[in-house]
């Protein structure tokens, strides 16, 4: 193979990687991923009860996944300060970004030793349906904040999470509509979480391509 057809070698920059690295929104990376990872467990859950198809679900079905729920709170509020800290991206409407961090926390650990008090599957993921609905909320804030292009679809995603929170908390759907309830909820959330992470992170390429989409859907 003659020199002309070998690929050009490109020496990795590290300090403009690091650089790059260090002005992701890690906490919205972490949120995207817990959610879409949570809209999954939550969907193979057998609502009737008994061992998931492709994970180890709770064998009790919903009423199990009310009791996982606080280490979720707890993960995500504990990954998502400390990226809130790592990240140099400025923080979402100031301190309310490392705030929510911190409110999951306390509301995971405080969920763990009040297990009966955090009610039925309905009712306990209603509540986690509204706080990511607000989360997305604050990121489509400050979008608006910044004169982002595009930022009223990040706060319909927030009015998509929390339509479908509500409905799931009319409760008058069987426990098998309920677990899909909340689980388009969190995955729709988790695309809210992406495009904030893409949009506030510095990731312009990422950012440019969801809005082509949101460009053609309009």
């Amino acid at each position: 193979m003659t020199d002309e057809y070998m690929p050009e070698y490109r020496p990795v920059d590290g300090k403009a990687l690091l650089a790059k690295l260090a002005r992701v929104k890690w906490s919205f990376v972490i949120m995207a991923v817990l959610c879409f990872f949570w809209a999954v467990y939550m969907y193979v859950t057998a609502p009737q009860g008994g061992a998931g198809g492709l994970l180890p679900t709770p064998i009790e079905g919903p009423a199990g996944l009310v009791g996982l729920l606080p280490w979720c709170g707890i993960v995500g509020g504990l990954l998502g300060f400390v990226g809130t800290v790592v990240s140099r991206s400025p923080w979402a409407l100031g301190w309310v970004e490392p705030l929510v961090s911190i409110v999951m926390l306390l509301a995971g650990l405080w969920g763990i030793y009040s297990i009966p008090e955090l009610g039925t599957f309905g009712q306990t993921y209603t509540l986690a349906g509204v706080f990511l609905a607000l989360y997305v909320a604050v990121i489509a804030l400050e979008l608006y904040r910044r004169d982002a292009s595009y930022w009223y679809v990040e706060m319909l995603v927030a009015a998509a999470v929390l339509a479908i929170s509500l409905a799931g908390g009319v409760n008058m759907a069987s426990d098998a509509a309920l677990v899909g309830f909340y689980s388009l909820a969190f995955f729709v959330a988790a695309w809210g979480f992406v495009y904030g992470a893409l949009k506030l992170g510095g990731s312009d390429k990422g950012a440019e391509a969801c809005e082509t989409v949101v460009a053609a859907a309009e």
